[in-house]
């Protein structure tokens, strides 16, 4: 309880607001003495430093420390006053109401399953947001070049897992001996990493922002940040199951240039996004959408300076939304701060909006972009490489292991090692994935993206720090060493179950005897995927890049083999692997209707397809 502890601090405040002036009083008088006669002032000039002087500047001494640390005192317990009284003013919902607008927010948000981690003492955390007093705080997440609301936040998670989803579902498998084509496997934007480590677990209940029919201008130091914000809030409804397939927003690619920069060509075919070549043409796309769709799109554009252009605009804006950057003298303008927060009419309530910077409202909407097919390998002769290293498994054993295919697990002398740190498990991870050694300021941005490196530098090193102990405190030498500014494991000191496969996958490229026990190898060495059950978002590039490897294999195998019940079985483990891949599916289609078996082929392609659609994988 904390009502002893509240009272032991006013007793405490009572005794140093009253206590030394009843002391002073009763010792050496009051503070302000008589007025002096003629001859007192003579006296004390002729001889000052006598024993009643002293004693009457040690009094004025006293009364003035006491003074002083009263001041600071009251000063300090009002400013706390005041702070509580702001804070009272801001009640939170009560639990009933609160369950109720949670549900209502999670029937709203993006239907995709996709999995999270826990919050951990290493995780970084969504900064809170807070207002003044005469503003409600809004949950939602900090990042480098904006903030978003907590549901917009989830949801951009979600589409990212999707991005990764679709490029599962157009890959189509290598064959052996030819250059790999893994360009789809580019790392999503640092932004959109950033957005997905920072965002909460639990859905916001964040209500949805209306914004009024008829119109509505943006001005002030957040106007564009706000309006690239509604663009992206409002193309995330085209991913829901609810979501609209025809147009959400419409703008002219001037207005579109001017808030994401020239370079946004791609831009153009995000789903639900039409761009026209000019403001009076989108007027007309507006007009024309109007009469033909039971739910109008939402026009994007600068003000217009024409008076003739913007009363048209004004008519066509009549039943629909349009979001104008600028005063808009035919509705209602919001002054929006650069932090988001607005500054409306009075017939409005004030309000936070998502704002995002070009940059960061161009990595966000990239999650949005259809993604191309995965080109078929092309027939390029490949140089040979030198030989390979012989198998690991003739090094002799090392004292320590590292298991990253599946759980990640740290074992000495065949005895797991616990890891106090979450943030020194992904750090083991990351230098396993990369056995060439991570600067610095790399491990600090994989490990704690939306942060500058240099705020977590401390954090690293204390966390590196830890591990040494934890490793070193049973007797074994620490893996991780520090050369050049970079850091990497001892192949000495460690043995990793990833480098175990990456060695398979090298000799089976280069196999020239009995190339099926090569690839049968990589299948063995594969126990699951990296770091399974964790979803940081550097590994996904990384982690599907070792998964096409083992499918690669499976496929090599079930075309090389004449028993169409060995392909079959073969097919279907690779499918086990990845139950998204639309080229899996068809080849054990086929193989299952010349095994006579039509009817459960179309039962394998029914299953498929709802798959893709419970998931989203339909749309574009």
């Amino acid at each position: 309880m904390r009502w002893p502890r509240q009272v032991a601090t006013a007793a405490a405040l009572t005794t140093i607001l009253t206590g030394p002036p009843i002391v002073l009083a009763h010792t050496v008088g009051w503070p302000l003495p008589t007025r002096p006669t003629p001859e007192q002032l003579h006296q004390w000039i002729s001889d000052p430093l006598t024993e009643n002087t002293l004693i009457a500047g040690l009094a004025l001494l006293a009364w003035t420390l006491w003074t002083l640390l009263a001041s600071i005192t009251l000063r300090a317990t009002t400013t706390r006053l005041i702070k509580t009284v702001q804070r009272l003013r801001r009640v939170p919902l009560p639990t009933p109401m609160q369950a109720t607008a949670t549900g209502m927010a999670g029937a709203a948000a993006l239907w995709t399953p996709t999995t999270t981690s826990t919050a951990t003492i290493d995780a970084p955390t969504p900064t809170p947001t807070t207002t003044n007093h005469e503003q409600a705080a809004v949950p939602g997440v900090d990042i480098p070049g904006g903030w978003l609301p907590a549901h917009t936040a989830q949801q951009i998670a979600a589409a990212s897992a999707l991005v990764w989803l679709r490029r599962r579902r157009a890959y189509q498998p290598q064959p052996p001996g030819q250059p790999r084509h893994d360009s789809d496997l580019t790392p999503l934007p640092p932004t959109v990493t950033a957005v997905q480590a920072a965002t909460p677990s639990t859905t916001s209940p964040t209500p949805t922002l209306v914004l009024p029919a008829g119109g509505i201008g943006l001005t002030g130091p957040g106007a564009a940040d706000a309006a690239r914000g509604i663009l992206l809030t409002t193309l995330l409804q085209a991913l829901r199951p609810t979501g609209h397939p025809n147009t959400l927003v419409v703008t002219s690619r001037d207005d579109l240039h001017r808030l994401l920069g020239p370079h946004t060509p791609t831009l153009h075919h995000l789903p639900g996004l039409t761009v026209t070549d000019t403001l009076d043409d989108a007027i007309t796309t507006l007009t024309q959408t109007n009469n033909s769709s039971s739910t109008p799109p939402t026009l994007l554009t600068h003000t217009p300076t024409d008076p003739t252009t913007a009363a048209r605009l004004a008519t066509t804006l009549t039943h629909t939304i349009g979001v104008l950057i600028g005063t808009w003298t035919h509705g209602p303008t919001w002054h929006v701060n650069a932090d988001g927060h607005t500054r409306p009419d009075t017939s409005s309530d004030p309000t936070r909006l998502c704002v995002l910077t070009d940059t960061a409202a161009r990595d966000l909407l990239t999650v949005l972009a259809p993604t191309p097919a995965t080109p078929p390998a092309t027939a390029v002769p490949r140089p040979r490489p030198p030989t390979p290293a012989p198998p690991p498994a003739s090094s002799p054993p090392k004292p320590l292991a590292l298991q990253i295919l599946g759980n990640p697990t740290l074992r000495a002398d065949g005895t797991p090692l616990p890891i106090r740190r979450s943030a020194a498990l992904q750090i083991l991870v990351a230098l396993a994935a990369h056995p060439d050694g991570r600067t610095t300021r790399e491990l600090a941005t994989t490990i704690w993206p939306g942060l500058a490196p240099h705020t977590v530098t401390r954090r690293l090193y204390t966390t590196l720090s830890d591990l040494r102990k934890d490793i070193t405190a049973i007797g074994h030498p620490s893996p991780v060493e520090h050369t050049n500014d970079r850091y990497h494991l001892n192949q000495q000191h460690i043995d990793v179950d990833l480098w175990q496969l990456n060695a398979a996958i090298d000799q089976a490229a280069t196999a020239l005897t009995d190339p099926t026990r090569a690839y049968q190898t990589i299948i063995d060495h594969y126990t699951g995927d990296i770091a399974a059950h964790h979803t940081w978002p550097w590994l996904d590039p990384i982690r599907e890049k070792t998964r096409r490897h083992v499918i690669d294999a499976h496929t090599v195998l079930a075309d090389h083999t004449p028993d169409p019940n060995t392909r079959l079985h073969q097919l279907q483990d690779a499918l086990r692997l990845d139950p998204y891949n639309e080229h899996l599916h068809h080849q054990a289609a086929d193989t299952l209707t010349r095994l006579g078996r039509a009817q459960d082929a179309h039962t394998l392609l029914s299953r498929y397809h709802q798959r893709l659609t419970d998931t989203g994988l339909t749309r574009p």
